[in-house]
């Protein structure tokens, strides 16, 4: 692993632990502090989890189905950032129907549409799937938010992720709670 990655690497899970460490003192903390915390998570999972079909992407689209107020964060941090130095694009997708390609599709809790109508509509489409339910993960869902002891934190279903073709840095997978179906 080359320095810079290093560096990148240790300043990541430097500033995770430091906004779980906030996270955790703030009693109880806001559902804007999680959804901010989320967002940012979100965006940090791009760092390690490579597409197969990067190269020919001109945007990274990120898609919010459902209402959530993560979309508020995810746009600014969209206005600020880049991902492998492509411009980020955030949608609101408010029903199956409306879903359009993207490459995270972050799955609100307020979805009526079952799990695996939705994966259903994504084949063939290489999209990081993002949840915030119980179990999303054990339904294929790839990466899941839950909280525990006012904590947020992830798990991750490493065998959706290899089956889409993403790479996963192993770095990720020791910070995540490891789900299979």
């Amino acid at each position: 692993m080359q320095s810079h990655q290093k560096i990148r690497l240790t300043s990541l899970v430097a500033v995770c632990f430091f906004l779980l460490s906030v996270n955790a003192r703030s009693l109880p903390p806001s559902a804007t502090d999680i959804d901010q915390l989320k967002a940012a998570f979100i965006y940090n999972f791009t760092k390690y989890i490579s597409w197969p079909d990067a190269s020919r992407l001109t945007s990274y689209k990120i898609g919010v189905l459902g209402d959530s107020e993560i979309f508020t964060p995810l746009r600014q941090i969209a206005e600020k950032k880049m991902i492998n130095d492509k411009p980020i694009e955030v949608y609101h997708f408010r029903s199956l129907s409306d879903l359009r390609a993207c490459q995270i599709l972050f799955i609100s809790p307020t979805v009526k549409e079952p799990i695996p109508d939705i994966l259903g509509g994504l084949v063939n489409r290489t999209t990081l799937t993002i949840g915030d339910a119980p179990d999303l993960c054990r339904q294929g869902v790839m990466i899941n938010f839950f909280l525990q002891s006012d904590m947020v934190k992830f798990e991750l279903n490493p065998q959706r992720l290899e089956a889409a073709g993403f790479k996963i840095s192993s770095q990720l997978l020791k910070l995540a709670r490891l789900v299979a179906e």
